[in-house]
């Protein structure tokens, strides 16, 4: 058998070599095979036309990696969406009683100055009820920064009353 190169005439002996695995062509030596393949201007495009396909590869398999994982990190970046709180019905009512029983109570504690050590003590324990139920009526009622900041000053409120409840009255 002969050479595949058209340079040489030289007959292939007991060890043939080929250009990748499944090349028919065979060689007479390593030589023969690497001067075809640099002579070859066919192979020179066919190169190109690899790296760019190649090239296109990378860059799809880039995108293709990278904008899900950009979206995702976007979604988990952003805040998180408070579901609006249902309003049940009566909540304006209940919210304007709630207030008007608290403004009562205040007034009735302002009153108290001069009064009997258990009266005050009874007033004190009926307005911390008071803004413990207008605390439970705002916590259903409103939503949003509005509702958090009306719980902290009530939550604020509750723990001033229990504290006074427990210096004057155990």
């Amino acid at each position: 058998m002969k050479c595949s190169n058209p340079d040489c005439s030289r007959g292939i002996g007991l060890i043939a070599y080929r250009r990748g695995w499944f090349s028919k062509r065979r060689y007479c030596s390593q030589h023969c095979r690497d001067a075809l393949v640099a002579d070859s201007p066919d192979l020179q495009q066919k190169q190109n036309r690899l790296v760019l396909q190649r090239f296109v590869v990378a860059f799809v398999a880039f995108v293709g990696l990278i904008v899900p994982a950009t979206f995702t990190m976007a979604v988990l970046a952003a805040p998180p969406v408070l579901p609006e709180a249902p309003r049940f019905p009566g909540c304006d009512r209940d919210l304007a009683e709630a207030s008007a029983s608290i403004a009562a109570m205040q007034a009735r504690m302002k009153n108290l100055s001069g009064a009997d050590r258990s009266e005050i003590c009874k007033a004190t324990q009926l307005y911390f009820f008071e803004v413990v139920k207008a605390r439970a009526v705002t916590a259903l009622c409103k939503s949003g920064t509005e509702r958090e900041r009306d719980l902290g000053r009530f939550d604020a409120d509750v723990a001033h009353t229990n504290e006074a409840i427990a210096a004057q009255c155990l």
